[in-house]
């Protein structure tokens, strides 16, 4: 893998992971009243899946950015 393609796919999953953690805190804020008010069941029951999605999307976020973090930026062999 080049180092071009290393910056690249770095730069991709940051920004993955920070869209993830958007759509986590979203679905935090007015998830459960969405799925209340959509799907039309019981509010308690939606709230608990509207945090469910949260927690789901916020540890997808969490996976992208510690993969991101552990690509390295520079090449470990001296001959590449």
């Amino acid at each position: 893998m080049t180092s071009s393609t290393r910056a690249l796919l770095r730069s991709l999953l940051g920004g993955v992971a920070w869209f993830l953690f958007g759509i986590a805190g979203l679905t935090f804020w007015v998830g459960g009243r969405a799925i209340h008010e959509f799907a039309k069941t019981d509010r308690m029951l939606a709230e608990m899946e509207g945090l469910s999605l949260a927690v789901v999307f916020a540890g997808l976020g969490t996976a992208a950015k510690t993969i991101a973090n552990e690509i390295p930026e520079e090449s470990e062999d001296p001959g590449t």
